[in-house]
């Protein structure tokens, strides 16, 4: 099996269902993703970063 990155596009919707209140296991079925993987970008959410956030740190212009 090979370990692919999380695409911020992935972050954006567990971001997007985070806020809605989708259960983990609900959004890594949907994204076909480890409930692992989930709950590790949720818990990235939960201490105050966004996707935007992370987006404007990895790529400064």
């Amino acid at each position: 099996m090979t370990d692919t990155h999380i695409t911020t596009d992935e972050l954006v919707f567990i971001e997007a269902y985070f806020h809605h209140g989708t259960p983990v296991s609900q959004i890594a079925t949907r994204l076909g993703r480890a409930r692992q993987t989930v709950h590790n970008g949720i818990a990235y959410l939960r201490d105050g970063h966004t996707v935007i956030k992370m987006r404007t740190l990895s790529c400064p212009r």
